[in-house]
């Protein structure tokens, strides 16, 4: 599985029509930004697609720059993490920091769904990406 644990794609596919979802291929032209960006209705915001085996991810300290720095602005960051291929951990970007040094289940989460990507909530995770 990749690095972003095939979260971008799966974010396109099940998120609503009313999202437009690019996924960003920023290689070392823009270290730090993050995988996908979306617009709804006005609403714009970043997610950092992360993979989990068991209870940390990788977190690059140019992505908590990137976030924190986005944040400060008035922007809308998130991180999602794919935990062991079955899990989905959405996190607000403030917690970037924290997922670097801690535990998944250690770091306040905004919503966790488990059982395969088709039965994860993803009404209640678009509602929190645009809240």
């Amino acid at each position: 599985m990749s690095v972003d644990a095939g979260l971008r794609p799966l974010f396109r596919k099940h998120l609503p029509k009313s999202f437009d979802v690019v996924t960003i291929e920023s290689g070392s032209v823009g270290r730090g930004i993050p995988d996908i960006n979306y617009c709804c209705n006005g609403v714009e915001g970043w997610i950092e697609a992360k993979k989990a085996d068991h209870w940390r991810c990788v977190v690059r300290p140019e992505q908590i720059a990137w976030a924190e720095r986005r944040l400060a602005y008035g922007g809308r960051v998130f991180i999602a993490v794919r935990r062991d291929s079955c899990e989905l951990w959405l996190y607000h970007g403030e917690m970037t920091r924290r997922l670097l040094k801690e535990r998944l289940d250690a770091v306040p989460c905004l919503g966790r769904w488990g059982g395969s990507p088709a039965r994860w909530d993803w009404a209640t995770v678009a509602e929190l990406l645009t809240a």
